[in-house]
């Protein structure tokens, strides 16, 4: 490896290190001060310019507003903690994830939390006349349940569905696995498999429900139950639906 190319790789390794490492430290430093003081919310995708199939490259943007009277605190952001001004819609500059590893935790200030809103938007960089993006939700640590059901997954092949499910590391075991079943609509059990959680968040993924469980293609929608192992530990999870011919992204989540 010549010097040019070492010098590259050292310094993406050690970008990539920095960002890591500040994810992994400043979210403790947050937590010590008590999650009394804070609530803690699931960003599921954080990322830019990640490819995709299809020649697509996806990327992320926060979009963040307080309505009350109330500074509101949010850690870690990617620039400073500086707390975000009040009644003004402003862009948050989180940290972005690698696409294999997509999710990250944000500590909100508990007092006047309710007053806050975001809006997670997804987009493909690759299409300049793509839409507006695609909503995506952010989950409060009190949405998370012991079980949550996606119904009404598509299965054809113009499109590909992705199932992605979190948990919260001080509430799940680092390697732990949680239960998936899908269903047809006459409540038929298709498939079956365990999908092990990791990292922190806690994150496991099927990326093709319909490569990983061919069977289920002999209906065209399905039901996917999601459960945590003892009935007690809680997560949350969501299946991205993508056109194989426009890109186009759609959610199903468990509302």
């Amino acid at each position: 490896m010549n010097p040019t190319t070492l010098l590259l790789v050292l310094k993406s390794c050690f970008s990539a290190a920095i960002a890591v490492t500040i994810f992994a430290l400043i979210a403790p430093q947050a937590r010590a001060q008590s999650l009394e003081e804070f609530r803690r919310l699931l960003v599921p995708v954080s990322v830019h310019a990640v490819p995709g199939a299809y020649g697509s490259l996806w990327s992320t943007e926060l979009w963040y507003r307080n309505n009350g009277n109330r500074p509101v605190a949010i850690h870690p952001l990617g620039v400073s903690d500086a707390v975000p001004s009040i009644k003004l819609t402003v862009r948050l500059p989180i940290f972005r994830r690698p696409g294999h590893d997509p999710g990250g935790i944000l500590f909100v200030s508990r007092d006047g939390s309710e007053a806050v809103q975001f809006d997670l938007r997804l987009y493909n960089l690759a299409d300049p006349s793509a839409t507006w993006g695609t909503k995506l939700p952010v989950v409060w640590e009190d949405e998370f349940a012991s079980g949550v059901n996606l119904i009404n997954v598509p299965t054809g092949n113009d499109f590909r569905a992705a199932l992605r499910i979190y948990a919260f590391p001080d509430r799940w075991p680092d390697g732990q696995a949680a239960r998936v079943r899908i269903y047809s609509h006459n409540e038929r059990l298709l498939a079956e498999a365990a999908v092990v959680l990791q990292r922190s968040p806690r994150y496991g993924a099927v990326l093709s429900l319909t490569d990983a469980f061919p069977e289920i293609r002999q209906v065209d929608r399905v039901r996917v139950e999601v459960q945590s192992p003892d009935g007690v530990a809680k997560l949350w999870a969501f299946v991205s639906v993508t056109s194989n011919s426009t890109q186009f992204v759609s959610i199903v989540t468990p509302e």
